[in-house]
Order: C-alpha cells, then sequence, then structure tokens
C-alpha cells in the first residue's frame, strides 16, 4: 500500500493524499501503463506522481472534481 503516507504527519493531509489514491490511481496507472508498457514500471509512476502531489496538498481543495482529474493531464 502508501507506506509513504506514514511520513506525513498531519492526519488530514494523511486522509487527503489517502482519498486521491483511491480515487485516482487506476485511471494513473492505466495511463501509465499505456506509455510505459510495463507493469513495475507504471506502478513505479504512479507511486512518484502521488509523491510529488504529497508535497502540493494544499492546493486541492475538492478531490472528486473535474479541475482536481485535469492535474493528470500536465
Amino acid at each position: 500500500m502508501l507506506t509513504f503516507l506514514l511520513v506525513i504527519h498531519s492526519e488530514k493531509a494523511r486522509d487527503k493524499l489517502e482519498e486521491i489514491y483511491y480515487h485516482y490511481h487506476r485511471e494513473l496507472f492505466i495511463t501509465a501503463y499505456t506509455v510505459l508498457k510495463d507493469y513495475h514500471e507504471a506502478q513505479d509512476m504512479v507511486q512518484n506522481v502521488i509523491l510529488k502531489l504529497s508535497n502540493n496538498l494544499d492546493k486541492i481543495i475538492e478531490i472528486k472534481c473535474k479541475k482536481t482529474s485535469l492535474i493528470w493531464l500536465l
């Protein structure tokens, strides 16, 4: 699972990141796998995206909205 969640001290931030992961990880994985054509590399890419996102959680107000889902296109 997301072992890096253990290093996030704020319970609110941890819950937010976990919700983002569960809501978007499938879409992220499919996109990464389509590009990389390798299961393990796609998993690593998803983890890297979530890690980078963890540094910008304050910028995400609503998780399940069109604006948030467009983040993955960047």
